[in-house]
């Protein structure tokens, strides 16, 4: 047999072929199912809530939760590139969340009629920030809404000229007693009557005042409480208002920024115990860049009013919310 090799030349054996793929695979797997595992503990977390307040913070991000968990599953199952999977399929699911309430303002559907004894309303709720200085938008934003009554929260006083420069399309409107601590505010088409606000500890901050016998005397009221970290505070205010409900007579409609989802102990509470329906789900918040996540501005009503059409969110106009807006059916009767 001939030797192929030159003289004096030294064999050398080939070197083995790494396989960083295995340890790559490895790797997407462990982090899929830490991904999942992160999610369920937040949704795990939700519940708590039950048993202790603070845990509320967790449902604000169900939804999120849910998709961190079907991201990561999805990635789970992928045959390569399991982490880039879940991550891009987590953006997804990010995305169609902030896009669901512009697709669904922009789809409204008619969910009833006026029936004999009932009357329309439409009924919105802003949010417009202290710290939003553009009034101009604010301004425009509420005329496009065109509410018969719109509540506005965070109304800060450079927002107060809007009273006036809106006059011809709302004559009647509710301010605070006192300007300097509260910042609500009621435009209204229909005459108000009976404004009351209420700034003091154990309930939440809030405005109401009546409509009269053209709306079976119903009352509006407008509310913001607390948000995290004092959730022991605003269990206590929603408490306290519910047992303020509990003595108020006749059909009333409750909106504002409750700084709690549809998800949450606080809203729960508000629904069940003060025997009210949420009328809204739909995320405002927050408004920068268009991409609004959670849903914490809400419209609940008591019996005998129902919902006409599917809800609204409108343009944010300079604040970190988008204002939310609906038809209602009010008896009158």
């Amino acid at each position: 047999m001939t030797d192929k090799t030159r003289p004096g030349a030294i064999a050398v054996a080939p070197k083995a072929e790494s396989s960083p793929k295995p340890k790559r695979r490895r790797r997407g797997v462990v982090g899929c199912i830490v991904g999942i595992a992160l999610g369920l503990a937040g949704l795990v977390g939700a519940r708590l809530a039950q048993l202790w307040i603070a845990f509320d913070v967790f449902t604000q991000f169900s939804p999120q939760f849910m998709f961190v968990v079907v991201a990561f599953a999805i990635g789970l199952f992928s045959p390569r590139a399991k982490i880039l999977a879940s991550s891009i399929a987590l953006i997804v699911f990010l995305i169609a969340q902030s896009m669901w309430p512009h697709y669904a303002s922009s789809h409204v559907s008619e969910l009833s009629k006026v029936a004999a004894g009932e009357r329309e309303l439409k009924v919105a709720s802003f949010n417009t920030w202290l710290g939003n200085t553009n009034v101009e938008a604010v301004k425009a934003e509420i005329t496009r809404i065109n509410a018969d009554v719109i509540v506005l929260l965070e109304f800060g006083r450079n927002q107060h000229v809007i009273y006036e420069q809106l006059k011809s399309q709302y004559p009647f409107n509710a301010q605070c007693a006192n300007a300097s601590k509260c910042t609500f505010g009621i435009l209204s088409k229909y005459p108000l009557s009976n404004v009351t606000d209420q700034m003091v500890a154990p309930g939440p901050a809030y405005m109401r005042a009546s409509l009269g016998p053209q709306f079976g005397d119903l009352i509006i009221f407008a509310v913001h409480t607390n948000r995290f970290p004092q959730s022991r505070a605003q269990l206590n205010q929603i408490k306290a208002l519910v047992a303020e409900l509990e003595a108020v007579v006749g059909p009333h409609i409750i909106m504002g920024d409750f700084n709690a989802t549809p998800y949450s102990r606080i809203t729960e509470i508000l629904s069940s115990q003060a025997n009210l329906t949420r009328f809204t789900n739909l995320p405002t918040w927050p408004a920068r860049f268009g991409l609004p996540q959670i849903a914490i501005d809400h419209i609940f009503a008591s019996s005998g009013i129902r919902q006409l059409d599917s809800q609204s969110i409108g343009n944010s106009a300079g604040s970190d919310h988008f204002p939310i807006f609906l038809k209602v059916a009010v008896p009158v009767q």
